[in-house]
């Protein structure tokens, strides 16, 4: 067929799919329509968003040449689909989440994806901004804007899902054989919503550090800055100092590091380390009182509402010294600290769209208040529903992961969501898994390896139904492989063999407690 009759075809298929929605389109034979090219996309006319810029890119050192799709739905959520060119597509779309607040489109898959990239792979794969315009600390865009904070909370990733595989049915002229999301901290609570609230969106999801519980994690951010920064007015020094921190730390190293067998400056399970931070020489009465906040999670009157840090990374750049205690923002627009950040934007322009909110001045006292004041917002943004049975329904296979050193969200949080759901149904583990990287920080990083390939584990899993028993976990250096350990599915855990090289893989193996 000559180009122009080609166009012609692709035109007689779109009269049809421009009075229907994505949902709908995406529905129909993708016989009505031959695959087009990256010229022929700008031709079209679509129902419910526009393409704003196609271009058709040329190979790189890590990419081949691939068709760029960027587009605008319901005139405020933007998104990017990249599209390899037909011989080099796999059949699957991946779907990438963003971080923080997101306001900017991200697509964490290409983040992810290691040392062979999502389109290497063969991938089509997409992400959007969610529905506005800002950088990742700023809430003020859901000031008075409930439209905007729905977009954010769940239904921006849907309907780019939706409008993605559309595009790309029509792209290739055929079917999508398998859809994936993968994403981390803000993107794996969009998996988790994924999962939840829209379980036919995607076969295979992997969720790392999920923010899940949005509220909740906000009030323990308000907490922990409540008891390191009393004084609103006084941002320059925390309770806990540098040096206090340096105190904490070489306290749980010397008492527990040596547990798993190995010491190697991180804790394999920081759980199994029963160290009282009252025994803590050097410390005075408020800053043991900050850290049992820390450690102890978050409280509204009688009940806790959002579990504590375990042990691990005090004194990293990346930990404590960015997220809770640091004051690597200091009196910058987002306050000292990351927690600081993303707690106070949340209370003011989400829960209570109050730009004049006071962190410092906020009661915790009554649990019933605190549950009044965030009932709107946890409906719209939280995936903390445990019963994943439509999900399960659908055949979707979900995986969880954290780094047990993560200073942003709790990894027991997402070890307490993943035993309600084991709790609820005792199949889960057919569906379902969790997986804990000692020495690892919020979505990567630290003393720890934390890379695994978590695409390739996810598609085993869906395809070939070869459920991940033991993953490798990798640290890279300058020089290559600093590290592999194995990664085991909850509770299980990796064990040192007593002889063999601790860098190496093959001297730990999983066991479960």
């Amino acid at each position: 067929m000559t180009p122009s009759r080609r166009l012609a075809a692709s035109f007689a298929a779109v009269l049809t799919l421009a009075a229907l929605t994505p949902a709908r389109a995406a529905a129909l034979d993708p016989a009505l329509a031959p695959a087009l090219t990256c010229d022929e996309l700008t031709a079209m006319s679509w129902s419910g968003f526009v393409l704003d810029d196609v271009a058709e890119i040329e190979a790189g050192a890590t990419d081949p040449a691939h068709c760029r799709v960027r587009g605008t739905i319901d005139e405020e959520i933007h998104f990017e689909l990249l599209l390899p060119l037909a011989g080099d597509w796999n059949g699957r779309f991946l779907m990438g989440g963003g971080g923080g607040f997101v306001g900017t489109v991200q697509n964490q898959a290409l983040q992810f994806a290691g040392p062979v990239s999502v389109l290497s792979r063969g991938f089509a794969t997409a992400g959007t901004d969610t529905g506005h315009q800002a950088a990742g600390i700023d809430a003020s865009w859901a000031l008075n804007r409930p439209d905007r904070e729905v977009n954010f909370g769940h239904r921006a990733v849907h309907v780019t899902a939706e409008t993605a595989k559309t595009i790309i049915r029509l792209f290739y002229g055929r079917d999508i054989d398998y859809s994936y999301f993968l994403g981390c901290s803000r993107g794996g609570g969009q998996a988790m919503m994924s999962s939840q609230r829209y379980p036919d969106d995607f076969d295979g999801i992997v969720s790392g550090a999920p923010a899940y519980d949005w509220p909740g994690l906000g009030a323990f951010f308000l907490q922990t800055q409540q008891a390191l920064y009393p004084d609103p007015n006084d941002l320059t020094t925390p309770v806990i100092t540098d040096e206090a921190a340096a105190l904490i730390e070489a306290a749980i190293l010397a008492a527990c590091d040596g547990k798993d067998g190995v010491e190697d400056g991180f804790l394999t399970n920081p759980m199994d380390c029963e160290l009282d931070i009252a025994s803590i020489p050097g410390l005075t009465d408020e800053q043991r009182a900050a850290a049992e906040v820390i450690y102890g999670g978050a409280r509204a009157g009688d009940r806790r509402i959002y579990p504590g840090f375990p042990f691990g990374a005090e004194t990293d750049d990346a930990g404590w010294k960015r997220w809770i205690t640091g004051r690597a923002m200091q009196l910058g627009p987002g306050g000292p600290n990351l927690h600081y950040a993303f707690g106070t934007q949340m209370y003011k322009y989400i829960i209570f769209d109050d730009p004049e909110f006071d962190y410092s001045t906020y009661d915790f006292s009554d649990y019933f208040s605190w549950e009044e004041d965030t009932r709107r917002a946890r409906r719209i943004l939280n995936a903390t529903d445990t019963d994943l049975s439509g999900f399960k329904t659908a055949g979707g296979k979900l995986i969880l992961w954290t780094g047990w050193s993560d200073s942003a969200i709790p990894a027991s949080g997402t070890i307490s969501y993943y035993e309600g759901v084991a709790a609820g149904d005792e199949e889960a583990d057919d569906y379902t898994r969790l997986y804990m990287l000692p020495g690892v920080l919020h979505c990567s990083g630290g003393p720890g390896p934390d890379y695994v390939d978590w695409i390739a584990a996810i598609q085993s899993w869906v395809e070939e139904d070869v459920a991940p028993e033991r993953l490798v976990a990798t640290k890279f250096g300058e020089e290559g492989v600093e590290m592999r350990r194995p990664v085991c599915p909850w509770p299980a855990y990796a064990a040192y063999n007593g002889t063999g090289d601790p860098r190496r893989e093959e001297s730990f193996e999983c066991t479960t407690p």
